[in-house]
């Protein structure tokens, strides 16, 4: 087997171990009084959205047989002659300010209709724009459901990503910044007066913990902070005499795993560490001359890997979370950093992660520990960095930058799918929150 048909079997591999790809059509909707704008809108949102999904195969619409109008049953004899397995038919009506949207899913073999959802939502005509977060929402939403229905779990449509921006550009202020999982609906949620990094989103989206640049008893430090959907003053619950970095959530979100200095300030080396999501019952969990740091649970949460300079340079280890068992992962690529663990129990072996191609070209890669094989799911940047999965598993957000310009982007487990999500100011850091 030559070495780019290994490489294509991966890509296979990666494709159908997230699911096996239902081919679905979704025809024009049917407009009932008006709203024809509405119609075409969630129309396009909700193809990006099963798209995006890596669980359909969007069925060519130049192979739809003629679609009759109104809300009556479709005709299933014409579409078993195309090769979609499922449709989606939508209905959308319009009552003044009101907007009545229908979306029904059907089996086309069977001719059952196998989900049925109705959304009603108060939406001016006026505001009835591409970015009506409203209106998106009805479809994120009913993707979701589609998602599920073949899977088991919700799809990522209807979830949000916190991410590091710089909106001055490098050298300006960082704040952590919250949007929709395809970009929009941005929102600033930190104001740190300056530098707020990682963030990292607990398992059911209600908090996140990050790093911030703080001043305590008027000595500055590196401390991990918490913010509450509730909003409130974000409380610093990690603050050690070293600096600390990297937290992630264990998978029920009763343990904080984090890298901090506080055993090491005078060589500068980091440790890994795990405690109780306020800080209490912290615990030391690895004990090396070297730098150990970038710590990601496994989706059993009986699993850390991260990144250690113990064998010379930055490779990728796993151990328990006791700090025993530990063992070097073979993964392609040198400078390995930023690694995230799939939290899908399906694809509990996968382990994304970025690595130098060479200087400081770097690219994403997902490890399967199954194989022992890698894959880059990125190719064509200067620097892509951060990655970090889907709740469902099947996507990969990451940043990449080219040049002074540093954005966020998401592509499929497979490296398919590619779209970039942020266009202003210097961004970073990307943490895929639940729903």
């Amino acid at each position: 087997m030559t070495q780019g048909q290994q490489g294509q079997d991966i890509y296979i591999e990666l494709r159908n171990r997230a699911v096996n790809p239902i081919a679905l059509a979704v025809p024009t909707f049917s407009i009932i009084a008006g709203a024809e704008g509405e119609a075409n809108m969630l129309r396009q949102v909700l193809w990006n959205d099963l798209d995006y999904s890596m669980v359909f195969d969007l069925v060519d619409s130049k192979f739809y047989p003629d679609v009759a109008s109104g809300d009556g049953p479709p005709d299933f004899t014409a579409w078993r002659q195309t090769d979609a397995e499922a449709l989606i038919r939508g209905f959308v009506r319009r009552q003044g300010d009101d907007l009545i949207v229908e979306f029904r899913l059907y089996e086309i073999a069977s001719g059952l209709q196998i989900i049925g959802k109705r959304y009603y939502q108060e939406i001016p005509v006026t505001t009835a724009i591409i970015s009506n977060a409203e209106l998106r929402g009805i479809a994120h939403e009913f993707n979701d459901e589609a998602v599920f229905y073949f899977t088991g779990q919700y799809g990522a449509a209807s979830t949000r990503i916190a991410y590091v921006s710089n909106r001055r550009g490098p050298s300006g202020p960082k704040e952590i910044h919250l949007m929709d999982y395809d970009g929009y609906g941005d929102e600033q949620l930190t104001n740190d007066g300056g530098l707020a990094l990682n963030p990292a989103f607990s398992p059911d989206g209600d908090q996140i913990a990050y790093v911030t640049y703080r001043r305590h008893d008027g000595i500055p430090n590196v401390d991990i902070a918490m913010l509450n959907k509730g909003g409130g003053i974000p409380p610093v619950i990690i603050r050690t005499d070293g600096q600390d970095s990297s937290p992630d959530w264990s998978p029920d979100a009763s343990r904080l795993v984090f890298s901090s200095t506080k055993d090491g300030i005078k060589t500068g080396n980091s440790e890994i560490y795990i405690s109780k999501p306020d800080g209490s019952d912290m615990q030391r969990i690895t004990n090396n001359s070297e730098i150990d740091t970038s710590p990601t649970f496994s989706p059993n949460g009986r699993e850390i890997a991260f990144i250690s300079t113990r064998g010379g340079g930055q490779h990728l280890y796993k151990m328990s979370i006791d700090g025993i068992n530990v063992r070097r992962l073979p993964v392609e690529g040198t400078q390995i950093d930023s690694p995230a663990w799939n939290p899908n129990p399906q694809l509990s072996d996968l382990i994304a992660y970025a690595a130098s191609e060479g200087g400081n070209r770097f690219q994403v890669f997902v490890y399967s520990l199954s194989t022992g094989r890698s894959v880059p799911v990125t190719r064509g940047y200067g620097r892509a960095d951060s990655p970090n999965w889907s709740p469902d598993g099947r996507q990969i957000v990451f940043e990449a930058a080219q040049g002074n310009q540093s954005h966020i982007f998401a592509v499929g487990l497979d490296g398919s799918r590619l779209r970039q999500l942020t266009r202003e100011g210097a961004n970073q850091s990307p943490s895929w929150g639940g729903r």
